[in-house]
């Protein structure tokens, strides 16, 4: 009887032991996994705070990169419209000569046209920095509007169009005043070197100055619409705003 009694209380004394055992494991493992969550909670939170800050700086990038086109944009409009208002009188002095035959040309009206038009030269030089730095930098994939993005690349293609334009006909006509000066030495305009088949008289029949009238009056209306749609784009309604 002493000895079952002896058996029974090792036997409970070996199952507490394993009770206490069983019970630090079970303690161990929910610190565990306590210490677990609490590490994949702040991973979590570290990634979303991570992603939400990048979403940030990408709208803050756009932001600035699509100012920078619009304001680079408002300045080649106005270098268009110096284009524009210096063409218009070449394409006046075209139609007019278009309209006269030699003996209906009065000599005032072509002197006049000789100073303002024919020896009359300008450059015009558009800026596409903004558009290249935007290219480069990756900006583009974060426009959700894919018809704002066609439509910059295609103002941008015009405006670089136009610039080669406008260069050939200053190259063209400066290559034409150079062939005869219609002024004499004494300053009095040589009528004849203004009429029928005079270098000058050559380039302004050929409607060089009207065909670039168009291109740029074409570029221009292009030019104001990527204008307009880029200051209705979401991000774009103040560049501070994004900081």
């Amino acid at each position: 009887m002493a000895e079952e009694e002896k058996i029974r209380a090792h036997a409970k004394q070996a199952l507490q032991v394993l009770t206490d055992k069983t019970k630090k494991w079970k303690d161990r493992i929910k610190e565990f996994l306590w210490e677990v969550f609490i590490i994949l909670v702040a991973v979590n939170i570290t990634l979303w705070f991570h992603n939400w800050n990048e979403k940030k700086h990408e709208k803050r990038d756009m932001a600035l990169y699509l100012n920078a086109i619009k304001l680079e944009l408002e300045e080649n409009i106005t270098t268009i419209d110096r284009s524009i208002e210096y063409l218009l009188p070449n394409v006046e002095y075209e139609k007019y000569l278009q309209n006269h035959d030699k003996k209906s040309l009065n000599e005032d009206t072509l002197a006049y046209y000789a100073v303002s038009c024919c020896y009359n030269l300008k450059k015009f030089t558009f800026k596409t920095n903004a558009f290249e730095m935007y290219k480069s930098s990756g900006v583009m994939r974060l426009i959700d509007d894919k018809e704002l993005s066609l439509s910059i690349w295609e103002v941008y293609s015009s405006i670089v169009s136009l610039n080669e334009s406008l260069k050939w006909h200053f190259d063209t006509k400066w290559r034409y005043m150079e062939k005869d000066f219609v002024f004499a030495e004494s300053g009095m305009l040589d009528i004849s070197k203004l009429t029928n088949k005079a270098p000058m008289y050559s380039f302004y029949n050929s409607g060089f100055s009207s065909s670039m009238l168009k291109d740029s009056e074409e570029t221009l209306k292009e030019t104001k619409e990527a204008v307009s749609k880029l200051e209705k784009y979401p991000y774009l309604y103040s560049v501070k705003n994004i900081y």
